[in-house]
């Protein structure tokens, strides 16, 4: 009797595992680019798509008049997506900076973007919301962000939709970049928030890290003055560079195709291969373990990585 006791709570914990996914699937939030929507493979959606899965897909874009247009998701995706309870959010940014610069200054037609995205959606039904990353622009722009999201929230709460965003960190980060973003930081403008911890180090600085962890943990926290814990996402770079000395640009390191290079002249710091070469430095991140821990013990939303592909 002990013996099928046993093979009986085995049996039913195996069926309650397999009904029941997400119970022991973590939150995760994926960037792609909208050409890999229909360049991919079913089956290789079908293993990006687990139970827990956010897919923010890039091509979506506002206009000089504030009109929207961009990628569709593929029936065969909206069907994988649906079968396994994926979100899904169009990143949208503008065409050019000159373009958010009067787009955002205008109340006219910050009013006529918030129309224009409502008719998206409606056209988009099932989409989760909408993800705005808006780069480039300058601190004298956050104000006039700020009431663009205030505009957009009555229409969103009325549709059952997001507002998530991407933001800089506030702190160590150029100034004229995050400084955009600043009225984010101040009062709680979304319902979710991913924090961009990457680009501490880039193409447009001197060697050094992409990220930092203690970098990224004084971000997150500063974020938590003002937004609850379910609301911030951990955006991680699945990139990384290598300098070359007497090199005008770095070169582009990713997990797919630098993760031995990163293990053979690197040495583990907080998750980051730090490589130092005779020739040149950089990094890579290969462990999120410290990061998925964090995360966790401070119930964040979950990690972010920008992007599938890297």
């Amino acid at each position: 009797m002990k013996i099928f006791s046993r093979l009986r709570l085995t049996f039913t914990c195996v069926i309650c595992f397999s009904i029941c996914p997400l119970s022991a699937q973590e939150d995760v939030w994926k960037y792609t680019i909208s050409q890999d929507l229909s360049s991919k493979s079913s089956v290789y959606w079908e293993n990006v798509s687990k139970p827990g899965t956010t897919i923010c897909f890039t091509g979506t874009y506002i206009g000089s008049n504030g009109e929207v247009s961009g990628t569709s998701i593929p029936s065969t995706l909206q069907k994988i997506g649906k079968k396994n309870g994926i979100r899904w959010f169009p990143l949208i940014t503008f065409r050019s900076v000159a373009t958010g610069k009067k787009v955002l200054s205008s109340p006219k037609l910050r009013k006529a973007l918030v129309r224009n995205l409502e008719l998206y959606l409606e056209d988009h039904s099932f989409y989760s919301g909408i993800h705005l990353d808006f780069e480039g622009l300058g601190p004298e722009y956050s104000t006039h962000y700020k009431e663009l999201l205030l505009e957009l929230q009555p229409m969103l709460k009325r549709k059952e939709k997001l507002l998530t965003l991407a933001v800089f960190p506030a702190e160590g980060f150029d100034p004229k970049l995050s400084g955009f973003h600043s009225a984010i930081y101040k009062e709680n403008l979304a319902d979710e928030i991913v924090l961009m911890a990457y680009d501490l180090h880039s193409s447009k600085t001197s060697p050094g890290p992409v990220t930092e962890f203690s970098w990224a943990k004084r971000n997150t926290e500063f974020l938590l003055n003002t937004y609850k814990p379910e609301q911030i996402w951990i955006g991680l770079p699945l990139y990384g560079y290598y300098w070359k000395k007497n090199a005008k640009q770095p070169r582009l390191l990713t997990q797919t195709s630098d993760k031995n290079f990163a293990i053979q002249y690197g040495k583990e710091k907080e998750g980051i291969y730090l490589i130092h070469t005779e020739t040149g430095e950089g990094s890579l991140i290969l462990d999120l373990k410290p990061w998925e821990e964090y995360a966790k013990n401070l119930k964040l939303k979950g990690l972010a990585f920008w992007r599938l592909g890297f």
